[in-house]
């Protein structure tokens, strides 16, 4: 049986998809953590460098259409880029580069 992806069962704790006429309306309520990795991952992308990414963080991420994983690790979609181009909140690239 597919997973329903309107059951909020099938999402992490504080993590909602949003409907397609919401997407570009600001923020997705990314917790700290996700919005970390985000950060870290488009930092990947433009730098090379491999930062640590928390799983969990990535796969809530990729639900919310703002990564994905492919043969050369998590990346950020062109959303998540977006995201981070329209400022979410505080979202300074470079913010957390020194962080573990």
């Amino acid at each position: 049986m597919m997973s329903n992806p309107d059951d909020d069962r099938a999402r992490p704790v504080g993590l909602s998809l949003v409907s397609a006429p919401e997407r570009d309306l600001g923020d997705r309520g990314l917790s700290v953590e996700a919005l970390r990795a985000l950060r870290q991952l488009e930092r990947r992308t433009r730098t090379g460098d491999l930062d640590a990414v928390n799983i969990r963080d990535a796969q809530a991420l990729a639900q919310l259409g703002l990564a994905r994983h492919g043969p050369g690790g998590w990346r950020p979609t062109p959303e998540g880029l977006a995201y981070l181009q329209r400022g979410g909140p505080e979202a300074s690239p470079d913010d957390d580069a020194s962080k573990p």
